[in-house]
């Protein structure tokens, strides 16, 4: 967008706002509230006109150089073409600051509104009582006017600015200018929605104060209160809406670049690059998210590269076989080929990371689909177990999830390769950044569970995946946990089984739609408790009926016996599971044992 017409799309609104809802609402609760002479009241008049002309002029033409000013540092720019060589260190920095102060620019324009309006109400009052006489209610009326003002406007010129310069973002000059997520100026949405209602309540609040007072002093200009108080109610109507709107058509900006980015993603495209446009969430989610697309492009990257060496070992070995054993060859073997490479990527994310010693963590995965490869026997599905030691506010928790991709052997297996690396992503994160650490373990999950929803629904329905995911605090042994469509926890304690079901079973991962995560079970442990997390392939046994006939067990009771009578025992529970009949399903189990220190 050129600089005149981006001036113009700028002033225009936010001029418009400016003499649509504040200068009325001044203009109508001077008048209504001063006892003044009509040559006083001439005075007063030409005061404000001459002010607010001259402050909306001088205030136009400073958005006139601030724009002038952006666009000459942008230009300054270098856009590197195909055979020139990169830019400098100086020049790349050069080009960060000029990306950062865009990100700062609508603060700019709602500093300057606050600025124009002390220079306006200031003046005119100090002028009017050198040439006329001193007057408290013109004082008052200032104050209050001030107050009633500068809040909405600040809100307005903010929002409106940085929506009107999101197109610069996309310049070339300014698109591909990497910046670090320190370097953004923050303004997240909590504050934003806080600023914003305040600014709403304070309007309506400070004018019917100013008509109480005015009312109590004998100075109100107006025989029916009521003219006043329905005026004030119908106007206020613009600036709700006006504010409203803006702020709602930010959020929707942020969740379409967002969309837009997860949908090419979701269709194939690994060199798509979410831009942050603004100061709030969406360019801190931005960030997240190019990680993301990063380490999925290198294990797109990486299989492809295997995928291709696996094809030239195959037709070497294949060349003394007649024609038809090669083609049966070929497919076999870059079918199992495919298995181990996803084998090999997923093996690395389905680890157990946990140092204590407080608790004993144990692993279980069988895989349904088996395969063999190079000599060596290998299965793959759609279940994977994950286990880390975390610290969240200075508290070291075990970190547990045990997840199952709807699909069977590549299509269940790419959902929980996809699955394991998102995680892993968050795991890092909460490691290694320390605001992450600060939230407590209820928000901890609640916010991760819904930014992974937010990944998966990317995929538009085709890859759901259902889970447990808890965490345990380790001195205390409280635990917090919560169910996406998957099988209960089961507690065994002195002796006896029993499940712990979750006050809410949220959707599996990647369904459209589903609701926002709000509650999270918490359960104390007691020493010696353990804790059988896994997925339904445990129950998914295929067994011969009294008739003779096969059917699939639905009885979630047999489990909790088969917990009993091994006392927990993870290998010993798989055996058991398998002498019942035919295993049709993935099976993966996670053993958690509590053993505080002065149980020990």
């Amino acid at each position: 967008m050129k600089r005149e017409t981006l001036f113009w799309d700028l002033t225009l609104k936010l001029e418009a706002f400016t003499h649509t809802v504040p200068v009325p609402f001044a203009v109508y609760y001077a008048i209504i509230t001063q006892k003044m002479e009509p040559a006083h009241w001439q005075i007063f008049i030409a005061l404000c006109v001459f002010f607010a002309t001259g402050i909306g002029l001088l205030g136009t033409f400073a958005r006139h150089l601030l724009l002038k000013y952006v666009y000459a540092k942008i230009e300054r720019i270098q856009v590197p073409s195909p055979g020139m060589i990169s830019l400098s260190k100086e020049e790349i920095e050069y080009a960060r600051s000029v990306k950062i102060l865009l990100f700062r620019y609508p603060l700019l324009e709602a500093i300057i509104i606050v600025i124009r309006w002390l220079s306006g109400v200031i003046p005119i009052s100090l002028l009017f009582f050198h040439l006329v006489t001193y007057m408290p209610s013109v004082t008052r009326s200032a104050i209050f006017t001030f107050l009633m003002i500068a809040p909405i406007s600040f809100v307005t010129y903010y929002f409106i600015s940085e929506n009107s310069i999101r197109c610069l973002f996309d310049l070339p000059q300014i698109k591909n200018i990497e910046l670090q997520e320190k370097d953004i100026p923050k303004f997240n949405y909590f504050t934003r929605i806080l600023v914003a209602f305040f600014s709403l309540a304070a309007l309506p609040f400070v004018i019917f104060s100013y008509i109480l007072y005015s009312l109590a002093m004998g100075e109100f200009a107006v025989e029916d209160p009521m003219i006043p108080i329905v005026t004030v109610s119908f106007i206020f109507v613009i600036p709700l809406i006006v504010c409203s709107y803006v702020v709602a058509k930010s959020v929707n900006e942020g969740l379409n670049e967002t969309s837009r980015s997860l949908g090419e993603l979701a269709n194939g495209n690994f060199d798509v690059v979410v831009t942050p446009k603004s100061s709030d969430d969406f360019a801190k989610q931005a960030f997240y998210l190019n990680s993301v697309i990063s380490k999925l492009k290198g294990m797109y990257e990486e299989i492809r590269t295997l995928n291709e060496g696996l094809e030239e070992k195959v037709i070497q070995r294949t060349d003394e076989l007649n024609q038809s054993l090669r083609d049966i060859s070929n497919l076999k073997i870059q079918q199992d080929g495919d298995y181990f490479l996803t084998y090999q990527l997923l093996n690395p994310l389905a680890i157990k990371d946990v140092d204590s010693s407080q608790l004993e963590v144990d692993h279980l995965v069988r895989q349904k689909k088996v395969f063999e490869y190079k000599n060596q026997r290998y299965d793959i599905g759609g279940d994977i177990n994950i286990s880390h030691s975390i610290v969240l506010q200075n508290r070291r928790f075990l970190l547990f999830a045990n997840a199952d991709a709807m699909g069977k052997s590549m299509q269940g297996a790419g959902g929980a390769l996809v699955f394991g690396a998102v995680f892993q992503s968050i795991v890092q994160r909460t490691k290694t950044d320390p605001g992450y650490q600060t939230l407590g373990p209820d928000d901890w999950l609640k916010y991760n569970l819904q930014e992974m929803h937010m990944i998966f629904e990317a995929f538009d329905g085709t890859m759901l995946v259902s889970l447990t995911m808890g965490l345990l605090e380790e001195d205390t042994g409280k635990l917090y946990f919560l169910n996406a469509e998957h099988p209960p926890i089961v507690l065994y304690r002195k002796g006896k089984a029993e499940y712990l079901q979750a006050d809410v079973s949220y959707r599996k991962l990647g369904t459209l739609g589903a609701m926002p995560i709000q509650n999270i079970k918490e359960f104390p442990l007691q020493p010696g408790d353990v804790l059988i997390i896994g997925s339904d392939g445990k129950d998914d046994v295929l067994r011969l009926d009294a008739n003779g006939k096969w059917e699939v067990n639905s009885d979630d009771e047999i489990f909790l016996h088969l917990v009993e009578s091994t006392e927990g025992n993870l290998l010993a529970i798989t055996k058991q599971i398998e002498s019942l009949g035919q295993v049709i399903d993935d099976i993966s189990l996670i053993r958690i044992c509590y053993l505080p220190k002065s149980k020990q």
